[in-house]
């Protein structure tokens, strides 16, 4: 198994109070990519991360990067760079996040064209992640998210979005038994529409307990139900996407 980690070299590195969880290691020379692609450094699946608010690179979600690539020979992960470290501005943070999370992807699948991409992001990632799929809402900006029936919208095989504040009650996607519940700001009609495109590759996940993405129901709320996403659910995210990726 060939598990690369892109870390990131163009944003400064965040403090977090929280331990950084687990993280798949560099491995040697790449392995052949698929056929399609000409790029030795192509892989047959490609991780974008998108991290939560005042995580370090890759944050919890570097657990869920490297349950993702167990077992394939040809998989690595990419942080979508922004920065959110605490006392910024969360909306410079979110529209940075957009910009450079479309642009990241638009050239992963230009350079490497048969490969097959997985977005995935955690709390003010999840808002990235979500606008990177139907566009800037709350945080406006000229992003009007991926078209699924062209690149790089087509070269996704999965996505997922866990703890989003902009979570929307009662969508397909939504799993746990947060799924009947909103956020405190949902997201708009508008960018709800278009982020539905990708209905038939996405999931959800909220917790009930979650004060950020279920912060609209009743109750009652603990932070760790926010915090542990990734201790209780990566194998089950992990394996959905295999099964999304055909794996």
């Amino acid at each position: 198994m060939d598990i690369t980690v892109n870390a990131p070299t163009a944003a400064p590195a965040a403090s977090s109070a929280a331990p950084a969880p687990a993280q798949p290691t560099s491995a040697a020379a790449p392995q052949p990519s698929q056929a399609g692609n000409t790029d030795p450094s192509c892989k047959d699946v490609h991780i974008f991360l998108s991290k939560g608010w005042n995580e370090p690179y890759p944050g919890r979600q570097g657990k869920l990067a490297g349950a993702i690539c167990y077992g394939l020979d040809s998989c690595d992960y990419e942080d979508i760079l922004y920065y959110n470290a605490e006392g910024s501005d969360y909306c410079t943070a979110v529209s940075e996040g957009d910009k450079n999370g479309i642009d990241q992807m638009t050239a992963y699948a230009n350079k490497c064209p048969a490969s097959k991409l997985v977005l995935t992001g955690y709390s003010q990632g999840a808002n990235i992640a979500g606008d990177i799929l139907g566009g800037a809402d709350i945080c406006a900006g000229p992003n009007p998210g991926l078209d699924p029936s062209t690149s790089p919208g087509n070269k996704i095989g999965a996505a997922l979005i866990f703890g989003d504040n902009r979570h929307v009650a009662d969508q397909s996607y939504n799993v746990l038994n947060g799924s009947s519940v909103s956020s405190n700001d949902p997201r708009s009609p508008d960018s709800l529409a278009r982020m539905n495109k990708f209905a038939g590759v996405l999931r959800s996940y909220c917790d009930q307990a979650d004060p950020v993405c279920a912060a609209a129901g009743s109750g009652p709320f603990t932070v760790d139900n926010h915090l542990n996403y990734f201790d209780r659910y990566t194998d089950d995210a992990a394996g959905w996407v295999k099964y999304m990726l055909g794996y």
